[in-house]
């Protein structure tokens, strides 16, 4: 049995987060598959903070090992966000002179849990890694010297142009990816890297699902466009409530958003912020809707996306993300925007035609099972890890 230590920066079913939860459903699903999986993380459940809140030491979830170790300096994130914005204004040559600090700040900071991955790696056969951007990641790939892979969940932001991100994307054997702008993305930045594997990422589907659920449930009969994920800057979502604006106007329909609220969201008429859903309310909620919206320019994958899919509802995408724009493109289960009257155009579209309100569903939907079914993610990412303990 191969035996698999996987690091992430937080791990439990209570963590929100992309690569988080990703790393949690393919370690459950591997260890079920047959490999003997650890997972080597911190004492963090809110990436705002690094608060420890879990206890620390040893356990198990669903049958996976989990290591936890503390996080010895939490965040000030008003004060990380000052020190980023100067720190990314500088030269690049002289940031370098700063990047052990930035990455310091940028945490979760936790010496214990790499210096233990040192001592313990002779007992593993290989390590998976999920996400380029933390301390877990770019500090344990330096000491690593098993076979490993990376999950980078990379896009093109600022801190992948790092000089210290070089050596994370050059030192793990195997580089899996999510879709293929962000596979073709790393390979431009990153041309020597290693092997690069399109594994994707699979999602659960849940076929009895109705939309009266989420109607009866939580008094919405108004058509209405749904926004799911973290209500925060950079998202993009100031420009979905000027676009809203306009489309009250003229038409009657709500705006209505799920996840956690980390900026100011307008008391306004027909904008309806539910906080977090139950996931069969939040699947009832995507069926319903006339269309969801994902709004951010910078996503490695959107996992709301094909949850959209996953229910057949049409999404609208920030044209500005190449990965956003390749879910839609090559599903044909929806539209890319380029700017507000853009935005309002295509969903105006879907709103008054529900023929191809549904035939862009389906569309989607077969593009998600056809690609994201965890029988398929989990087949192919055992066998390339297999390949990888035989080299």
């Amino acid at each position: 049995m191969i035996k698999l230590g996987i690091v992430v920066q937080r791990y439990g079913n209570e963590v929100v987060g992309g690569s988080e939860t990703l790393a949690r459903q393919v370690a459950e699903r591997l260890n079920n598959s047959g490999f003997d999986v650890s997972v080597f993380t911190t004492t963090a459940m809110d990436y705002i903070t690094w608060k420890n809140e879990f206890k620390r030491g040893d356990s198990i979830l669903k049958g996976v090992n989990i290591h936890r170790f503390p996080v010895e300096k939490e965040r000030d994130i008003k004060q990380f966000d000052e020190f980023s914005e100067s720190f990314f204004r500088q030269p690049a040559l002289q940031r370098e002179q700063d990047e052990k600090e930035w990455l310091l700040r940028q945490g979760p900071y936790s010496p214990e849990l790499i210096d233990t991955l040192q001592k313990r790696q002779g007992e593993f056969d290989l390590f998976l890694f999920f996400t380029y951007l933390y301390y877990p990641t770019i500090e344990g790939l330096k000491i690593i010297e098993k076979r490993c892979a990376l999950f980078p969940t990379g896009h093109d932001e600022p801190p992948i142009y790092l000089d210290m991100m070089k050596h994370v994307f050059q030192k793990p054997n195997t580089l899996f990816f999510l879709t293929a702008g962000e596979m073709d993305f790393v390979q431009r930045t990153f041309p020597g890297s290693n092997r690069r594997v399109l594994v994707r990422t699979g999602i659960d589907f849940n076929d009895t699902v109705t939309p009266q659920r989420f109607q009866h449930g939580y008094l919405q009969y108004a058509p209405y466009m749904l926004y799911a994920g973290r209500i925060e800057k950079g998202k993009g979502l100031e420009k979905v409530f000027d676009a809203f604006r306009e489309i009250k106007k003229h038409d009657l329909v709500d705006l209505v958003l799920i996840g956690k609220q980390l900026m100011d969201i307008p008391r306004e008429e027909g904008i309806r912020y539910l906080g977090f859903l139950p996931e069969e309310d939040k699947l009832s909620a995507f069926r319903g809707a006339a269309a969801s919206v994902q709004p951010s320019p910078l996503e490695s994958l959107s996992i709301t996306t094909l949850e959209s899919f996953s229910q057949q509802t049409p999404v609208l995408v920030n044209g500005k993300s190449a990965v956003l724009c390749e879910h839609v493109n090559v599903s044909g289960g929806g539209f890319a925007y380029n700017d507000t009257d853009d935005f309002i155009r295509c969903f105006r579209e879907l709103l008054k035609k529900p023929a191809l309100r549904r035939k862009m569903g389906l569309n989607g939907y077969e593009y998600a099972r056809k690609y994201y079914s965890w029988d398929v993610v989990i087949d192919q990412l055992g066998s390339e890890l297999r390949k990888l303990v035989s080299r």
